[in-house]
């Protein structure tokens, strides 16, 4: 095997890896002979039939096969030759088989930028604790009311500001209808039949509401709105939509008592005492848990501060595609038009760009505390997680463990867990709001199992390859 060395870029190393017609042809016969194992050829006993009639109807599987298990073989050789730790699956390219069955290919390899750890544990923090004050749960209690309420048409009323009005709608530029010119465009912008509109400033068209005021049912007016330059739906940006509505009737939200007959309604037998219970409780559990996340943000931030490593370029690139996917599919959850999304589509780019970059270092960073910690990740840790990701993703955890195999993404799922356990490390020794930690998290290498699934990294002990 003849291995040749390409420094790409800082932790990116380029193996051009050439291999001699000898090794095609002994991984050949190898698979041929568990092809005849396994395989029934018409004619012949399973297990007896001649290699020359597996190859006529298995040639091409068993060419793909044995180019596979040749290129794999061959990188984990290089690593052991080269002296190469990668810190993810090797892009291969570029694969080439010869006529005389001599194999070339490119492995693009990333190892572990070098990096100096800091103290990481008695990271001194302040994040602010909100404390649930009784003002707290009656306004909790106020929007319960509100989901309760109930709503009584007011006859003869004129329409005002904070009122709920059931009308019709149609927006035209001059004198073509918005549907017709934009068959894309939001009902709410566009019209609506028979729509419930609490009247609200500027919501959800700017001087819409404020257009309607005095109104009574059976109306019909005219409304022009001119729609700011900066406004979210880039389409109706700077013009004038004139909106013909038809109001129906006026409605009055009536709110519930704030009693036991509401509490009653709100869960069955309970009371208006136990229902400010419950909710405090829920209120102060939200509370911890949203401290507990801004104490998590600010350790990572603070470790953030304290290195400066190169990362490779392909590895943040990468991730940034992965994180901007999420920021796309979260707009358009929250109903962001994919105009707008495009026209944000560099500012976009630049919040993944810099998430992502952040988010490899910070993992370079955990993934050299979880080797000088000296941390595993325990069968049953591994199977938790397998199982709660086939719960998310509604397989049978052994169908989800088999496409994980296919794809070699076992490891992966090991390293993420590792380094949450190196951040939970990190997290439970800081110093928040200068009190001292009260249960740190401590890790035994003595107790560091060679027999268990863990995530490899310098300094382990364990063979790598």
């Amino acid at each position: 095997m003849k291995v040749t060395t390409e420094q790409k870029e800082t932790c990116i190393v380029d193996l051009h890896i050439e291999l001699p017609p000898e090794r095609f042809q002994s991984e050949w016969a190898e698979v041929g002979n568990e092809y005849r194992r396994l395989v029934a050829i018409p004619g012949f006993r399973k297990g007896k039939a001649p290699l020359s009639a597996i190859e006529r109807k298995y040639g091409q599987e068993m060419e793909q096969e044995v180019t596979r298990k040749l290129i794999d073989g061959a990188v984990r050789e290089a690593f052991t030759e080269q002296k190469l730790v990668p810190i993810q699956s090797p892009n291969v390219r570029d694969v080439k088989l010869e006529g005389d069955r001599s194999l070339r290919f490119t492995a693009t390899i990333v190892t572990r930028p070098p990096l100096n750890l800091p103290e990481y544990k008695g990271l001194e923090i302040s994040v602010e604790k909100k404390e649930v004050s009784d003002a707290d749960v009656e306004q909790f209690l106020e929007g319960l009311r509100g989901d309760l309420a109930d709503f009584t048409t007011v006859e003869g009323k004129a329409v005002a500001m904070g009122d709920f009005a059931i009308l019709d709608y149609e927006g035209s530029i001059e004198g073509k209808g918005l549907a017709e010119t934009y068959p894309d465009l939001q009902p709410t912008y566009a019209g609506r039949k028979n729509f419930w509109l609490k009247l609200e400033e500027d919501r959800p068209i700017p001087g819409f509401a404020a257009g309607l005021v005095g109104m009574k049912a059976g109306e019909t007016r005219d409304v022009s709105v001119t729609f700011p330059t900066e406004f979210g739906e880039e389409k109706l940006r700077g013009y004038k939509v004139v909106y013909k509505a038809t109001l129906h009737e006026v409605k009055e939200r009536v709110l519930p008592a704030l009693d036991d007959a509401f509490a009653d309604k709100l869960s069955p037998g309970s009371t208006l005492e136990k229902i400010r219970t419950q909710v405090r409780e829920r209120l102060q559990a939200n509370s911890e848990q949203n401290f507990a996340s801004a104490v998590r943000g600010e350790v990572v931030k603070l470790l953030l501060s304290k290195v400066t490593v190169d990362t490779p370029s392909s590895m943040v690139q990468q991730e940034s595609a992965t994180i901007l996917k999420e920021i796309i599919r979260e707009n358009q959850q929250r109903g962001v038009s994919e105009e707008e999304i495009r026209g944000h589509q560099e500012e976009l780019l630049g919040a993944a760009h810099q998430s992502a970059g952040d988010k490899v270092k910070l993992n370079f960073i955990l993934g050299e505390i979880v080797s000088k910690e000296g941390i595993g990740v325990s069968r049953e840790e591994l199977a938790w997680r397998i199982t709660s990701m086939a719960e998310h993703y509604r397989m049978a955890p052994q169908k989800l463990i088999k496409e994980l195999q296919k794809h070699g993404a076992i490891h992966g799922i090991e390293e993420e867990i590792a380094l949450g356990k190196a951040l939970d490390t990190v997290v439970s020794h800081a110093k928040v709001n200068g009190e001292e930690p009260k249960n740190p998290i401590v890790h035994s290498k003595e107790n560091h199992s060679h027999e268990e699934p863990h995530v490899h990294g310098p300094g382990c002990g364990h063979d790598h390859h």
